[in-house]
């Protein structure tokens, strides 16, 4: 019997969840009809959404404008009823009769206010929505990649994708426009040149990349890194020499959001590279999602979002290196244990 592959697998999830096409419905019946193996990874998947049916969506309340605007109303009543007191107060200073101008002033101020304040919370609503697509298409991204890797690796032996280093050897000039492997997105620059992964796959939504030439299919080829920093604002698991089997990983962390370390680096090639520690420097999150957290990718090809550096049961810091308080940008894990997204 032939056992499954990853496109096949996801062909009968997608089947499952009623998402696939009426051509990929019937190429799913098909494998599924004549792979037993097929039939009981659909069973499976089945047994485990069967509770998604008895979930029910609720619809949206019919008063749920009027409940909106009452709210913002409400919130606006104080500094309303605060602006009256000061108008109040300002007509009985002056003589004679109420002044019109003085009432309309007043009613344009309050309106004003009002605007003002529903306006800060449309505002703040659309950047959490916002923010919140961000990372859920940064997600997507990642699960690309993860798939690219994939299919490297089924391509070369079940490996990493990794050009040739040594121990000791540069990791951080990314961009460098010279032969010598002196990156480690070097090793992630593979899955372009040999169209598993397009580039523009790599470029976060969240990260604050500016505007970017895009890179031609041609230009790839001729390339060796990616152009600079702001292509690129992903880490990867460091690899010292030999790419490691994706098999002997087990889940290790393979790539995350940008390692807030190394955000900014040194554009001369010829200068070394010389980061001391901080208090700030050990605490701070990826800047790609406000610095809320930060999307890893697995060796599973899972994708997750965590809100600390720190992951495993060894609570391990995937942004720094066990006992390393000075970074010249050649340093190497003391363990596989120490995971070290770089640069």
């Amino acid at each position: 019997m032939k056992e499954l592959n990853r496109d096949e697998l996801e062909l009968i999830f997608d089947y499952c969840l009623g998402v696939a096409s009426a051509d990929e419905m019937e190429q799913a019946q098909e494998l599924i009809t004549s792979n037993p193996e097929a039939t009981d990874f659909c069973s499976k998947v089945q047994v485990s959404i069967g509770p998604l049916d008895e979930w029910t969506i609720e619809s949206c309340p019919d008063d749920l404008v009027e409940k909106t605007i009452s709210y913002v109303n409400d919130a606006a009543q104080p500094s309303q009823e605060k602006l009256g007191r000061l108008l109040s107060v300002e007509e009985a200073r002056t003589p004679g009769s109420r002044s019109t101008l003085w009432v309309n002033l007043g009613r344009r101020l309050a309106m004003a206010a009002a605007f003002m304040i529903i306006g800060s919370v449309v505002l703040t609503t659309m950047r959490y929505m916002r923010y919140h697509a961000w990372r859920t298409q940064c997600q997507a991204q990642l699960a690309g990649i993860g798939r690219g890797i994939s299919n490297y690796s089924a391509d070369y032996e079940g490996r990493l994708p990794a050009v040739v280093t040594s121990a000791g050897s540069p990791w951080w000039k990314v961009g460098d426009p010279g032969q010598d492997n002196v990156s480690n997105t070097r090793h992630i620059w593979l899955l372009v040149k040999g169209g598993y992964v397009g580039p523009n796959q790599f470029l976060c939504p969240g990260a604050n990349t500016g505007d970017l030439e895009p890179i031609s299919d041609e230009q790839a080829q001729t390339l060796f890194d990616f152009p600079n920093r702001r292509y690129i604002p992903y880490s990867m698991r460091l690899i010292c020499e030999k790419s490691p089997a994706v098999s002997s990983l087990g889940r290790k962390l393979i790539i995350s959001d940008m390692n807030p370390l190394f955000e900014s680096l040194p554009t001369d090639f010829g200068k070394p590279l010389d980061l001391k520690m901080d208090d700030k420097l050990l605490k701070v999150n990826s800047n790609n999602h406000q610095g809320r957290g930060q999307n890893v990718l697995y060796s599973d090809n899972s994708v997750q979002f965590v809100r600390t550096r720190r992951v495993g049961i060894d609570n391990d810091d995937i942004f720094t290196l066990r006992g390393t308080d000075v970074y010249k940008g050649c340093e190497v894990p003391s363990c596989d244990e120490d995971e070290f997204m770089a640069p």
